[in-house]
């Protein structure tokens, strides 16, 4: 069994989505003898990129004179055309160097895969596609800023429903992503060949509370709320920052963003919230310092398919607080504070748990303990193969 991985993956992604739950998959499989490519956005050409970029420009056109069309559609005719594209290329690289199968990381790389494998005339190659958002591609890119007018979405779903039923898996990584996405394509019964298949346990460094303030420059005197995620409309940071902004707590809040986008945007949003103390926005590979060194990890996503931050505080044994969306419940369970996703809830829980010192160490330990059950990523890659044998099967 020769498997590629496929995505369309961001430096971002490698350190804030994707990349942290898949390059640990990539690397057991291949620790189990098998051998395991990995394509992402890089390996795309520049001569292939100039071509649909025309192709672009001319969807344009035709859309614009559609009905429906908003603002976001050339953006998201983008976004579907470099999918299609590394579809394309994984086509090319799964035929000419033998891979037996090809997993696809979002439905239409898994469309371009299908169509350039049908253009090649290639042998029969085994294909699957994980979705990543919390339901269908199209509904999850929707609400993560590519808004699609009423048509366009119509369209994009009998198209990813299409493509899922030809699919020899499909993967979700919790039972409620599987159940939204049957609900969002119309798909019942849910197909045998469709699996709930959790991220692995995160590996992440432990530190004691001194050790990392000291290494990070925190102070005690401030009450540390932590956010982690790609700075992104579905992420909703100005939610959190409103929240840490109306906070009545002992200790000044000091709110601690690690992710990448446009921090211009936040820190304008925390002066006119009238933050006290100025966001302190950050990158790093070490998350396990500053879960560590927080007070408090808070998630205000408006949805999420899983929440790998969220599992990663589990780790750590920090006081969690996520917002009760999508996959969330069901990945957090007792081990953190669920709220609803509004300020006055989030508010809340900071003031309470500020306020609080024998309710934050109940959570540290309950968030500990959940994380401590979480299969590690041997039990993982073993559904993996199973999932990619039983597809040999049908």
């Amino acid at each position: 069994m020769k498997i590629l991985m496929v995505t369309r993956e961001s430096q971002a992604d490698k350190r804030y989505g994707l990349g942290r739950s898949l390059i640990p998959l990539v690397e057991e499989l291949g620790r189990r003898g098998y051998s395991v490519g990995y394509l992402c956005r890089e390996d795309c050409g520049q001569r292939s990129e100039h071509l649909f970029r025309g192709l672009h420009a001319v969807l344009i056109h035709l859309f614009q004179r559609m009905s429906g069309a908003t603002a976001d559609t050339p953006a998201v005719l983008w976004a579907l055309l470099e999918r299609l594209n590394m579809g394309r290329l994984a086509a090319k690289v799964a035929t000419c160097q033998g891979y037996t199968h090809v997993h696809c990381h979002d439905p239409w790389i898994a469309l371009g895969f299908r169509l350039f494998c049908l253009l090649r005339l290639s042998r029969r190659i085994f294909w699957g596609v994980t979705e990543h958002g919390f339901g269908c591609y199209a509904q999850a890119t929707h609400e993560d800023g590519g808004r699609q007018g009423t048509t366009m979405m119509y369209r994009f779903r009998r198209l990813e429903a299409a493509v899922l039923k030809r699919a020899d898996w499909v993967i979700s990584p919790t039972f409620s992503g599987i159940g939204q996405l049957a609900r969002d394509l119309c798909v019942f019964p849910i197909p045998a060949s469709w699996h709930a298949v959790p991220h692995a346990r995160p590996k992440i460094t432990h530190y004691g509370r001194a050790e990392a303030r000291r290494s990070l420059g925190w102070s005690d005197d401030f009450f540390y709320v932590l956010g982690v995620g790609r700075l992104a409309p579905l992420k909703q940071f100005p939610m959190l920052i409103q929240a840490c902004a109306m906070a009545k707590t002992p200790r000044p809040v000091r709110l601690v963003i690690l992710g990448e986008g446009d921090t211009k945007y936040l820190h304008h949003v925390g002066v006119e919230a009238g933050l006290g103390q100025e966001i302190m926005f950050g990158i790093t590979d070490n998350i396990g310092l500053y879960l560590a060194a927080a007070d408090v990890y808070i998630s205000t996503s408006s949805t999420e398919s899983f929440g790998m931050a969220n599992l990663e505080a589990l780790v750590a044994g920090i006081p969690a607080v996520c917002t009760a969306v999508g996959g969330v419940p069901e990945v957090v369970g007792a081990g953190a504070w669920l709220v609803s996703p509004e300020v006055a809830a989030v508010r809340e829980a900071i003031e309470t748990l500020a306020k609080n010192d024998t309710l934050r160490s109940w959570l540290s330990k309950y968030s500990m303990e959940r994380g401590a059950g979480w299969p590690d990523i041997t039990e993982i890659a073993r559904r993996y193969e199973e999932i990619y044998r039983q597809a040999e099967k049908t």
